[in-house]
């Protein structure tokens, strides 16, 4: 089965994450728990079974992605980087925007966590983020427009009026 479909599982994986060599360490992994469940006696292997595992192993290796580039940042208020001049109002205010996003990015797909991330935290353009992930420019717009749904719902959860407040930054356009 390895030599039947280790191409064409690298190619799948390779599309999840955007990246060549993760994808044929994830795909490896993939048939390693794979033939380890067969081994045990467990289960028996199908190439469904194969690909749900390299899936949910590419799906986590996004998740431990963007959770090592959000802790890379820190946390801005330890660092006690706030304005100048802001009130504590403003402050508060600020911060549940910042919890409201935050709370916006814990719904979105892996996928589209993952662009909106490459552009909003990393700057890149639609182009750099289809190339970078292997995907069409179109689909990395359908991935930045739902994730910007997603975050103007959380903003309007949380803001006190009810609607989101606009913020120049979310909603800039493709460069």
């Amino acid at each position: 089965m390895y030599r039947q479909r280790a191409r064409a599982l690298e190619r799948f994986v390779r599309r999840l994450l955007g990246n060549a060599d993760e994808a044929a360490e994830v795909s490896q992994e993939a048939f390693m728990r794979v033939y380890a469940a067969e081994v045990g006696g467990r289960t028996e292997v199908s190439e469904a079974l194969l690909y749900t595992v390299a899936k949910n192993l590419a799906l986590s290796e996004l998740r431990k992605r963007t959770s090592r580039a959000t802790d890379a940042m820190g946390d801005l208020t330890d660092l006690g980087v706030e304005a100048p001049g802001m009130n504590p109002e403003q402050l508060v205010s600020q911060r549940q925007m910042i919890h409201a996003v935050e709370a916006a990015m814990t719904r979105m797909p892996p996928k589209c966590l993952e662009v909106f991330r490459l552009r909003k935290l990393e700057d890149l353009s639609h182009t750099e983020i289809a190339d970078r992930l292997n995907i069409s420019a179109k689909t990395v717009e359908r991935h930045i427009t739902h994730a910007l749904q997603l975050c103007h719902a959380a903003l309007s959860e949380h803001s006190p009026s009810g609607r989101a407040q606009p913020d120049p930054q979310i909603g800039r356009g493709p460069r």
